[in-house]
């Protein structure tokens, strides 16, 4: 799914798909982009790459509020969880490697979006924040270390605090460059990838840290389960 009804664009290209959020809203994570990435991601196959970016002045806003609020009304949360919770699964579980470029605020889902990437480039004025608690819904610390220290994740949870793009690269999780060079520096890291083998690149992807990626993926399913025992039936 893509085009303006639902808020961003796919294209693929030379093995490279490429989804862009189209800057609306400040992209903020509508149950028709989460369609839409996970479509993206589940496209992509064994040697490709996964490019997700964003037009506007941030990355995402996180989940929807206004149709967060309606699922409430409607007694629909626990089903717009599980589908957000699919897309973020979609990207850890990519069968090809997963670039994302991000700048601004990169809230909430927006946050375990960029955190789900294999190659992280963010602008020098990029900063992520993890309000999922205040929501209600324990769910996100899984992703987020994988690019930040765990007792700083707790601490964002907990408190509201933010990681700058600053801190993400000293924890060596990320690539930090300008805003004007951002899109660049996507494309440049996809070309670099797609020149790899794709075997190698498979192998070692699925064999760091002891399978990292598929731990940090079973760890957010387990989160998720506790998310939907917070939930109204």
């Amino acid at each position: 799914m893509s085009g303006p009804a639902s808020g961003l664009e796919v294209a693929r290209a030379d093995g490279v798909v490429t989804v862009v959020l189209d800057g609306s809203r400040g992209n903020a994570l509508s149950q028709a982009r989460y369609a839409g990435i996970r479509a993206a991601a589940e496209s992509v196959a064994a040697g490709e790459v996964l490019v997700l970016r964003a037009e506007g002045r941030h990355f995402c806003a996180g989940q929807d509020l206004e149709e967060h609020a309606v699922a409430v009304a409607a007694g629909t949360v626990r089903a717009t969880v599980q589908q957000g919770a699919a897309t973020v699964l979609a990207l850890l579980r990519c069968r090809g490697t997963v670039v994302v470029a991000a700048q601004g605020a990169a809230v909430g889902a927006g946050a375990l979006l960029a955190a789900s990437a294999d190659v992280l480039v963010l602008s020098d004025n990029a900063w992520l924040a993890l309000p999922e608690l205040e929501l209600g819904l324990p769910l996100g610390a899984a992703v987020a270390a994988r690019i930040l220290p765990e007792p700083q994740v707790r601490r964002m949870m907990l408190t509201g605090a933010r990681a700058s793009a600053e801190e993400i690269a000293r924890a060596g999780a990320a690539t930090v460059v300008s805003r004007a060079g951002l899109a660049d520096a996507a494309r440049a890291g996809a070309a670099a990838l797609r020149r790899l083998d794709p075997t190698a690149l498979g192998l070692a992807r699925a064999g760091w840290g002891d399978g990292e990626r598929e731990r940090a993926a079973r760890r957010y399913e387990a989160e998720l389960a506790d998310t939907l025992r917070c939930l109204p039936d």
